[in-house]
């Protein structure tokens, strides 16, 4: 019995985590420091007990279901997954949250080569829609963009790059190296760790420029059945946009007060839909577009009562639609809205 209360309890944070981790960094005017930026999704890994694993007292504290709210494919597809890493035999909590939270920072910090996919799939892909939104939003700040892939934490090197720069217990890159090479020895025979999804299951923001899209979400939202340019066009346009949430802050803040999180999330959805489908942006026919709305539809989450909460299904396409009926209808105009003509577009539209 109390090895079906941890598998349930690990089951609904885990999925409870992966909503939080979409949310891009609080959008606030400050200076960064050079540490981690700590997120909703870290404080509910640090809530956990690990000694004694008191799931139960954790679930409590999580966010209550709309009952009205419906579970999507994606969401059942992720708690699939998810299953999958908690029956793994070598299935141990603490590592698992300890090099999910390791590889989150790894990815927000790095800067160097990248590649997008598993296999670098999506690479020419990038480099285009990264261009074609640079010109199409014109925004006074640098913007890259960081893939997140499972095989990061298979290779020895870069496993004790992450232990050495983030593991405050590691003294030095001797003392890395030999705990990376521990964990890798200690998951060889697991199919799980750290092959499942939930260790690269990223797409999120910085206030700095960065982007970050992983292999993890990417190969989830393409299993419920959107097709793949799709996926990465839409969630690359979705945080762009939070991209110009940050520049325009200060014009902004004001307008989101009422719901902060829910509002600029929506509005991402309704930005990246108006630049999917615009003459100027993707170009993407109504046709092509409804597997976008199935997408953001898709992306809903039920924790209606959570800070970290991105929208319903349902407000969730509404807003998609939305941002995709401005751009049809300036068709004949050609030329595409400011950024900050979007905004009230989109507050219009609420």
């Amino acid at each position: 019995m109390k090895a079906l209360k941890i598998s349930s309890g690990i089951l609904f944070l885990g999925l409870y985590l992966f909503q939080v981790s979409c949310s891009s960094e609080t959008i606030k005017t400050q200076t960064e420091s050079t540490d981690f930026i700590s997120t909703s999704a870290d404080f509910e890994i640090r809530e956990i007990d690990f000694n004694s694993y008191n799931t139960l007292t954790e679930v409590e504290h999580l966010p209550v279901k709309n009952s009205s709210c419906e579970i999507t494919s994606f969401q059942n597809l992720l708690q699939k997954n998810f299953e999958k890493l908690i029956q793994d035999p070598n299935f141990d909590v603490e590592m698992v949250f300890y090099l999910r939270d390791l590889h989150r920072k790894y990815v927000t910090h790095y800067i160097g080569p990248n590649y997008y996919g598993s296999d670098g799939q999506y690479d020419r892909l990038a480099n285009k829609r990264m261009r074609e939104l640079q010109k199409f939003w014109q925004l006074d700040r640098q913007i890259y963009l960081n893939g997140q892939h499972t095989a990061t934490l298979e290779d020895p090197k870069q496993l004790a790059d992450m232990i050495e720069s983030f593991d405050r217990s590691v003294r030095n890159a001797s003392e890395a190296r030999i705990k990376a090479s521990q964990i890798i020895e200690a998951n060889q025979n697991s199919c799980q760790i750290p092959e499942n999804s939930f260790f690269a299951l990223e797409a999120f923001t910085r206030s700095n420029g960065l982007l970050v899209i992983s292999d993890g979400i990417l190969e989830i939202l393409e299993e419920s059945g959107i097709p793949e340019e799709i996926v990465f066009s839409g969630l690359l346009a979705h945080e762009w946009w939070h991209q110009a949430q940050f520049e325009y802050d200060l014009q902004w803040e004001n307008d989101y007060k009422d719901n902060p999180e829910l509002l600029r999330e929506l509005e991402a959805d309704f930005a990246a839909a108006y630049f999917l489908g615009h003459k100027r942006g993707a170009t993407y026919n109504w046709k092509r577009l409804e597997s976008f709305f199935n997408m953001s539809y898709n992306s809903g989450d039920c924790f209606a009562e959570s800070p970290g909460h991105h929208g319903t299904p349902t407000q969730r396409l509404k807003a998609a639609r939305s941002g995709f009926e401005l751009a049809f209808s300036e068709k004949k105009k050609g030329k595409s809205g400011k950024p900050s003509e979007i905004h009230k577009a989109f507050l219009k539209s609420m």
